[in-house]
């Protein structure tokens, strides 16, 4: 299953943007294999870009959130970290000689988990920087304001 970027998808029409569309180009890539029983080095690939997407990524759009003063940055700095445990408790399940029912297993973990990060994180908590990231670009500050939509 191919997932496309869409305008309605964008938080601040930058970086976070672009970020974004790299880890739909990961996600793609894991669901071309769903079909097939991945073998252990692809699967090793995948939960290598996800470490390298989330050291990155996440660091970007925390500085976004102080720049821009969210106010629920807390919130969202707990999601990254609950996101970075997880891919970081299935890469340690991880075992290149793992068997074929290990890999079947993580592979569905690793499937849920993006299922998730896509839907729960980037399609919710992330837009809802998008009103404060317009209010920088477009040189308002009415943050309170703001708040209280987004809230």
């Amino acid at each position: 299953m191919q997932i496309a970027w869409r305008p309605q998808m964008a938080v601040d029409h930058g970086l976070i943007d672009r970020d974004h569309w790299t880890l739909l180009q990961i996600i793609s890539e894991f669901s071309s294999i769903e079909g097939e029983l991945p073998g252990a080095q692809v699967l090793a690939e995948i939960l290598q870009k996800l470490d390298r997407y989330t050291q990155v990524h996440f660091e970007r759009e925390q500085w976004l959130q102080k720049t821009i003063r969210y106010p629920f940055a807390e919130a969202h700095e707990h999601e990254h970290r609950d996101l970075i445990r997880r891919l970081d408790a299935m890469r340690a399940k991880f075992k290149p000689e793992a068997s074929r029912e290990e890999i079947v297993a993580i592979h569905r973990e690793v499937s849920a988990l993006l299922n998730s990060w896509l839907l729960d994180h980037i399609l919710q908590s992330d837009l809802r920087m998008r009103p404060f990231a317009a209010a920088i670009r477009k040189g308002t500050t009415g943050f309170a304001d703001l708040a209280s939509a987004a809230g």
